[in-house]
């Protein structure tokens, strides 16, 4: 066996002096920066034991260098370095830790499968109620905490209605009821979530209930096209007065005018939830001093990576309440509702159409788990797709 030490400029010009020197079947044994240049070890017919020795041969020859060889560690992997981009790997050990990543994949595979199977053998009610919760679209970790809660139990309906019960308990829901004691609240969320349409439907519940006179309007929409002639027009249509706030001092003071109206609804510019910049804008909110309850709005229809995105990106700003909107466009509202419960953030209002004012309504618990139950129900309707089995050939005899 031979071990050899390099210095190039970089990892190329190193990895081509090992195999100029060594051949291709050489070992990387490790590699680091020294004074700004790569230096490496390699050795060829690897032998570990004969490595072992050698390296303390070494070590004992220069005692000096023995200090800085101890940082490498001799560690079989190149450090720091874009495997992929360079391939500065040797093609042995890289053939090796590649086979050695499916065989790892696949026997991943084997044993969920076995663990799965194991798990329906022995508890099989909970196999089945874990399944119907991810047919309604319940996260799988929250659903192994119900399931914690509520088991063992022996017959799978009465574990379903137990199942129900919790998710009852654990959907919070907003304490505070808008319509009635009204107050400054702001529509935050992305873009196409339907916040214009939410501010317009409770200025128009509210104002069935108390007067038009009221109820106001602000916008901070300066981003989107349209955005402040939406507003106004609604405002026009309900008769409610609309005025335009684009930074701090002008909410303060379009906040002051407004200072007799019970109810004052912000709408703001629709952003993305990975838009940073545009998400600090709403910091401005809550530094008025003029006790604005920001309530998220999220959509039914949206997917629950990006629930979980949206509201941690609101996460700087302390929420009152999420409204949910859409509902009547997604038949499973479980990802929603997994977003809320894993943020612990309550629910105000549902939106469930674009009639205004009539679709919209106060957040209840019930009301999501008979949405969740009715979801259930409806798949198990939904008839089987079997594919059909194709027709074997007749073998001709020849």
């Amino acid at each position: 066996m031979r071990v050899e030490r390099y210095q190039e400029d970089d990892m190329r010009l190193a990895m081509a002096k090992v195999r100029a020197e060594l051949g291709k079947d050489a070992v990387l044994i490790s590699s680091r920066s020294v004074g700004g240049r790569t230096e490496v070890v390699a050795a060829s017919d690897y032998d570990p034991v004969r490595l072992e020795a050698e390296l303390k041969r070494r070590s004992a020859e220069h005692p000096t260098a023995n200090s800085e060889r101890k940082s490498e560690d001799f560690l079989f992997e190149i450090t720091g370095e874009d495997l992929e981009s360079t391939a500065e790997k040797s093609p042995s050990l890289l053939d090796m830790q590649e086979e050695l990543g499916r065989l790892r994949k696949l026997f991943e595979g084997e044993l969920a499968q076995l663990a799965w199977r194991d798990a329906g053998d022995r508890q099989p009610n909970r196999m089945a109620l874990l399944g119907r919760l991810e047919t309604v679209g319940i996260s799988r970790d929250i659903g192994v905490k119900i399931m914690d809660k509520i088991l063992p139990c022996k017959d799978l309906e009465l574990g379903w209605r137990r199942t129900l019960a919790v998710l009852g308990r654990v959907i919070k829901i907003s304490e505070q009821d808008v319509l009635t004691q009204g107050g400054v609240i702001a529509m935050l969320g992305p873009t196409g979530v339907g916040k214009t349409t939410t501010a317009a439907k409770i200025a128009a519940q509210y104002s069935i209930r108390h007067g038009r006179n009221q109820v106001a309007f602000i916008t901070t929409d300066n981003f989107r096209v349209g955005g402040q002639e939406q507003l106004i027009s609604l405002g026009s249509s309900l008769g409610i007065p609309v005025q335009v706030a684009t930074n701090r001092k002008e909410m303060k003071k379009t906040l002051e005018s407004f200072s007799q109206r019970k109810l004052v609804i912000i709408d703001t510019a629709g952003v993305s939830q990975r838009d940073t910049d545009h998400l600090k804008q709403f910091e401005t909110l809550t530094a008025t001093g003029m006790g604005i309850q920001p309530h998220l709005v999220l959509s039914a229809t949206a997917q629950e990576t990006v629930i979980n995105e949206t509201i941690a990106a609101f996460s700087h700003i302390e929420l009152a309440a999420a409204i949910i909107t859409k509902t009547d466009e997604n038949g499973s509202i479980g990802a929603i509702l997994s977003g809320l419960i894993r943020n612990k953030l309550p629910a105000s209002f549902i939106g469930n159409g674009q009639r205004i004012p009539e679709d919209f309504m106060l957040a209840q618990s019930d009301i999501f788990v008979r949405k969740l139950v009715d979801s259930y129900e409806e798949s198990r309707r939904k008839p089987t797709v079997r594919r059909p089995v194709p027709k074997r050939k007749k073998a001709i005899n020849v």
